[in-house]
């Protein structure tokens, strides 16, 4: 009988070759012959690309520019984005021409003795000059990319209603996504003729629809496949290098690697959209939430990128993961001169949150209720209707996350504190699963028998960090009653897995999974059918006297299985939400402030997530602490700070994120639930785990200072002018 996986703290199948440095990052591909490449970039912020001087470089480094391509496009959502600007520049740094030279050093010297002649134009700076009609339009159709607006009940008469009426501004900053491998991409030409791209990505097949669609190839002529990829929270789901090695190696038939420095990551990389918000809330005295109006406007950079799509995400999250009769929303997205924002682990979803999860501690204090309790009083449950509209026909154990913060160590700590500088603080979020309504939203995975009892599993995505590999290896061997080292998996090749789409919505597992068991019953479906057909062929040769010699061996038994994302009923124009199922969490933090300077110390931090099933709970621990770590950054200190469009704080010297001293304890608790549409009763689990970090350390640092802080990164500054007046006051 075959051990059973599902359910156990596996490490990572793949752990030693990282740990050893025997894993192959797209940076560390090396071909004789190659050429190293580098970008020409804008010199302004905005402006117009009046000539490129190139009369300086040496005379053996290739230069490429957009009249190089087939189609100066990059194929996204909305194809507003060239690959090379050879007109109307709209950020600094964006690129305008490839540079290839036998070395990284000889190419970069090279990009930097380019000429590049920019007139400029007046700088969007903000969603506020978006707006402002004596600012320039960035695109044909103005700076609006999109505007959304729905309302569900009636706030007015819910207000009229509300015993407390809360009112705030609320402000989000750009944050970067901080992965320790920058952006790169390894090319050449294979054995077959064909241009084989090594990507540092979240979507092959995304990868291949772009590198054909910029060098007018067929599918047949580019194959990509994801190398071990250094983490990507998004900002890897797009072009970054992948168009500009293919190119080169496409055009000269050379090898070609492209690899950004640290500053190029930070300085023209894709972004979190900051976010500015208006939340006026209505309670009950008991503390119902009666009425929720909230206007975001998000900043989604110079180019839509996924930004219609985060766009959708904040709106659908904006009022937390509760039952609230009386909803309006309205959200705008807006062009800017800076780099495009784009996915970013949480989706939407955390820029939200902050406010409403602010707001509602807030009210829970001028009521005199319990924080947890306010929020079990209007927690979404399974049956239940969401702030647009949709019902919740999933598994929803909202309540059961909060109550097991009620009952964790660091939230009983409470009762025995006596530390005026010591707080507490608990916010609650959720993050939908899958890519949203009226999307595609599908996958595709093959078993084949290599041997007897040994299987080949060929899956569409790319493990960019989560562990996806370990976890579908485990499901796998449990679904074909094997061991574990019996099964090969392999992943993210165009040429040897089928599209199973992006890498992101927390959907990998849930689609994948359910796709691999469908397979699996195909699979045994087919045995049964040779099985069968076999003993029949064995008694027709035994009667036949004049039988010749052995038959062929046969093909080895392959079985294809398919699977789809469970949709909402729920629909609005806009594509992409509402979403038919959601993870729940609920964070909660301890913390001192230092009295003196007004720094914040992390005592502890309990997070308790509601996702289905646990398929691996120590690979489910390292993504919450991941993404709590990262949420303290938010919380704390990152912040992409432009000037005019120009990033002030571009290396990680100024651009500081949290280290290991400055994350503390995180413990790591899950509801025991089961989702009946997902694979062994998974939901998805990776992202819910930045939502709320910001508003419990928020709601601390107000228990303790009385400090109103309504924007990211809290200011130390304001925290000790707040301390200063509440010492006043005792």
């Amino acid at each position: 009988m075959a051990e059973h996986y599902v359910g156990l703290g596996l490490g990572r199948s793949e752990g030693m070759d990282k740990a050893s440095g025997r894993a192959m990052y797209a940076g560390d591909y090396r071909e004789e012959g190659m050429l190293e490449l580098a970008l020409v970039r804008s010199p302004v912020s905005h402006g117009i690309l009046e000539k490129l001087d190139f009369s300086a470089l040496p005379k053996d480094v290739l230069v490429f520019m957009a009249k190089d391509l087939a189609v100066n496009v990059v194929e996204d959502v909305i194809e507003d984005q060239p690959v090379l600007a050879d007109r109307h520049v709209r950020f600094k740094g964006e690129p305008v021409a490839i540079v290839a030279a036998d070395t990284r050093e000889r190419a970069r010297e090279a990009a930097a003795l380019a000429k590049v002649v920019c007139r400029p134009l007046t700088v969007v700076r903000d969603v506020a000059d978006a707006a402002d009609p004596e600012f320039p339009a960035l695109h044909e159709k103005g700076n609006l990319l999109v505007d959304f607006e729905n309302e569900k009940g009636s706030v007015e008469q819910g207000f009229a209603d509300s015993a407390l009426i809360l009112e705030q501004d609320f402000e989000t900053p750009v944050q970067d996504h901080g992965y320790m491998e920058p952006e790169a991409c390894f090319a050449r030409i294979d054995g077959e003729g064909r241009l084989l791209a090594y990507t540092s990505t979240q979507n092959v097949f995304h990868d291949h629809r772009m590198i054909c669609r910029a060098l007018g190839l067929s599918g047949d002529q580019v194959r990509v496949k994801a190398a071990t990829v250094g983490g990507g929270f998004g900002g890897k789901d797009g072009n970054t290098a992948q168009i500009f090695a293919a190119a080169v190696a496409w055009l000269t038939k050379r090898p070609a690697k492209l690899v950004f420095d640290r500053r190029e990551s930070l300085e023209t990389s894709y972004k979190r959209h900051g976010v500015r918000m208006h939340v006026k809330m209505g309670f009950s005295r008991d503390g119902r939430i009666l009425a929720f109006d909230g206007t975001g406007d998000l900043d989604t950079g110079a180019y839509a990128g996924l930004g219609p799509a985060v766009l959708g995400l904040f709106t659908e999250h904006f009022a937390g993961p509760y039952e609230i009769p009386n909803v309006h929303i309205k959200s705008r997205l807006w062009y800017t001169n800076k780099p495009a924002a784009h996915a970013m682990r949480g989706f939407g979803a955390p820029q939200g949150a902050f406010a409403t999860e602010t707001l509602i501690s807030r009210a829970a204090e001028k009521l005199g209720l319990d924080p947890i309790e306010i929020r079990l009083e209007n927690a979404l449950e399974t049956g239940k209707y969401g702030a647009l509209g949709q019902k919740m026909e999933h598994c929803v154990d909202f309540k059961g996350a909060l109550e097991l913060i009620r009952t964790s160590d660091l939230w009983k700590s409470r009762e025995t504190n006596r530390d005026p500088y010591v707080g507490y603080g608990i916010a609650g979020g959720h993050l939908s699963c899958g890519l949203g309504k009226n999307i595609p939203d599908t996958a595709s995975v093959v078993v084949e028998e290599a041997k007897p009892g040994y299987y080949r599993i060929r899956v569409g995505f790319v493990d960019i960090g989560q562990g996806s590999y370990t976890a579908l290896k485990a499901m796998a061997a449990d679904a074909l009653e094997t061991d574990l080292n019996h099964i090969e998996l392999i992943m993210s090749d165009t040429a040897e897995t089928l599209d199973c789409g992006s890498t992101a919505g927390s959907r990998s597992t849930f689609i994948a999974g359910n796709a691999l068991l469908a397979a699996v019953r195909e699979f045994r479906r087919k045995r049964a059918e040779e099985g069968g057909a076999a003993g029949q062929a064995s008694e027709e040769a035994a009667a036949d006297q004049e039988s010749p010699g052995p038959a062929a061996a046969p093909a080895p038994l392959a079985a294809t299985g398919h699977a789809s994302f469970p949709e909402s009923a729920k629909a609005f124009s806009t594509a992409g939400f509402p979403h038919a199922m959601y993870t729940f969490i609920a964070q909660a933090v301890k913390l001192r402030l230092d009295p003196v300077t007004g720094n914040v110390i992390l005592l502890d931090v309990a997070a308790a997530t509601e996702a289905g099933r646990i398929i691996n709970p120590l690979s489910m621990a390292g993504q919450i602490q991941g993404g709590v770590a990262m949420s303290v950054g938010y919380a704390l200190g990152e912040n992409c700070v432009f000037e005019d469009g120009r990033l002030l704080n571009a290396d990680f010297s100024t651009y500081l994120m949290p280290t290991s001293l400055d994350v503390p304890h995180i413990a790591s608790y899950h509801v025991d639930a089961y989702e009946q549409a997902g694979p062994m009763g998974v939901k998805g689990a990776a992202e819910v785990s930045t939502v709320s970090i910001a508003p419990a350390i928020g709601g601390a640092i107000e228990q303790i200072s009385g400090a109103r802080l309504n924007s990211l990164p809290f200011d130390i500054d304001k925290i000790l002018q707040a301390m200063e007046k509440k010492e006043e006051k005792q």
